[in-house]
């Protein structure tokens, strides 16, 4: 039991909903972990420049487009596609110029401003683009897609996020926990979240958030965890992948 609540459900200070949460941490960690941990691998083998430049296309350790981008460009067709395969060209461009600002020892927070300051140069080059005429325009990448290029990057420098980040998928995870004070938060300690979670490193509580928000959602219900509820979450890793598409078939 915990000394205190933090803000959850109570359900996640009792023996039971410590158990469910657990058991979704080891699913994690059997199921997703491995293919991220090639990823951190991966981006600490590279140059600081190839770095910049896969971290702005979103590239996994496959070469293969991380599936938070390839569904934002899959999701239009013929222009906006284009369009937004080239923007993430202009992201990765605009990265790889701004290596000097990327330094061993800058702190996650540094290394999310840095990758900030190249989206709203992204967005400022299509806004260029617009008014010039023919060329269709740029897209500044989403918040989503930011942060992800930022724990790429930060993999390379060695650092990891000192707090979970509550983006998209994480903060509808956060909710699901039965916390409300979430709404217009950007971030949560680790000691804002219940006990399973706070031996992980904040970049896979933040993973965890966002996979298992279902899970999350039956335990506050009183409802049990069944294998089917895990084997769906494991059907979309071999759809999808850990990430990105073909997972089962590179890793």
């Amino acid at each position: 039991m915990h000394e205190q609540n933090r803000g959850y459900n109570k359900i996640f200070d009792t023996d039971a909903g410590i158990a469910g949460l657990t058991v979704a941490v080891e699913h994690y960690a059997r199921v997703f972990l491995p293919c991220e941990k090639k990823d951190c691998k991966h981006y600490r083998a590279l140059t600081l420049e190839d770095a910049a430049r896969s971290a702005g296309l979103l590239l996994r350790h496959d070469g293969q487009r991380h599936a938070h981008a390839e569904s934002w460009v899959e999701e239009d067709q013929g222009r906006d596609r284009d369009r937004r395969a080239a923007s993430l060209a202009t992201f990765a461009d605009e990265l790889a110029d701004s290596t000097e600002k990327l330094y061993k020892g800058l702190s996650f927070h540094g290394v999310h401003a840095v990758v900030e300051e190249a989206a709203e140069a992204v967005r400022k080059a299509g806004a260029v683009r617009k008014t010039g005429a023919r060329k269709a325009s740029v897209l500044k990448p989403m918040p989503l897609l930011r942060y992800d290029a930022a724990l790429m990057l930060a993999w390379h420098l060695g650092v990891d996020p000192e707090e979970v980040w509550l983006r998209s998928g994480t903060d509808s995870g956060f909710r699901y926990l039965g916390c409300r004070s979430g709404h217009g938060k950007k971030t949560v300690t680790l000691g804002e979240l219940p006990k399973p979670f706070q031996q992980l490193p904040p970049w896979q509580a933040e993973d965890i958030l966002c996979i298992y928000r279902r899970v999350f959602g039956r335990l506050v219900g009183g409802k049990p965890l069944d294998k089917a509820l895990f084997d769906k979450i494991a059907d979309k890793r071999q759809r999808l992948g850990c990430g990105h598409r073909r997972c089962t078939a590179a890793c």
